[in-house]
């Protein structure tokens, strides 16, 4: 069987989205952040600049955020880090990926915020549920707002309450809650396969859409699943 066509998927809930709420439903989406509506191949470089400051390398000199990996392992691989090197960043990288400070060096995907800004045109509420944390959502919110997001605040950005805390379950949790509140919730996007994966197999009640780009991983989801493949440069 063809995989479902994930473009095809969102251009008939956005439809679906406007006549219900002219028909006095309310609608609402949801979004996952990192890699999904922000690439963070710039979060990755700048922590590999603070790296090369710290210990005196010059591992990421010249170097542009498109040559960045998608975790610290790849980029370590990728700038080709000696063992030891790449032992001590990936430590390195962990204790900083999360940090809000970093946040503002993400790079925008423009398909998926142009897809946040119609969904929101077309009268759905739009939340961010994400596995950043509590602690750092007034970063999470200054970046949502400065890309121009729509229903940014508090009430609307869902973060993990602590780092430990497992992503999917959580996940799929936070989609339940919004469900409830909604007659209708079309989409979850997101690139990771992992969290598809595992958000179905809680049998949330929210469509998960696989944003497949050369973030998303190998996990298998379901064949189902509506896939919008996109080229992320």
């Amino acid at each position: 069987m063809p995989p479902i066509s994930g473009k095809k998927y969102l251009d008939q809930a956005l439809t679906q989205i406007k006549q219900r709420t002219q028909a006095g439903e309310k609608v609402a989406v949801s979004f996952d952040i990192d890699n999904t509506l922000f690439d963070t191949r710039g979060r990755a470089l700048a922590i590999g600049k603070a790296f090369d400051a710290a210990n005196g390398t010059t591992y990421f000199k010249g170097k542009t955020s498109k040559q960045m990996g998608n975790d610290a392992k790849e980029t370590a691989k990728l700038v080709k880090m000696s063992p030891e090197h790449a032992k001590k960043f990936s430590a390195f990288f962990f204790q900083r990926f999360f940090k809000g400070e970093n946040y503002k060096n993400d790079l925008q995907i423009r398909q998926t915020v142009a897809l946040a800004k119609k969904a929101a045109a077309a009268g759905a509420d739009v939340f961010y549920v994400t596995a950043r944390t509590e602690h750092e959502e007034r970063f999470t919110i200054a970046q949502l707002q400065k890309a121009g997001l729509p229903t940014v605040d508090s009430n609307f950005v869902v973060s993990k309450p602590k780092m430990k805390d497992k992503t999917p379950e959580y996940k799929a949790q936070a989609l339940d809650t919004i469900s409830q509140q909604y007659d209708f919730v079309p989409w979850f996007i997101t690139e990771s396969r992992a969290d598809i994966a595992g958000v179905q197999k809680l049998d949330t009640r929210v469509k998960t859409v696989l944003l497949e780009t050369k973030f998303s991983g190998e996990r298998e989801v379901d064949a189902a699943t509506p896939i919008w493949k996109i080229d992320v440069k």
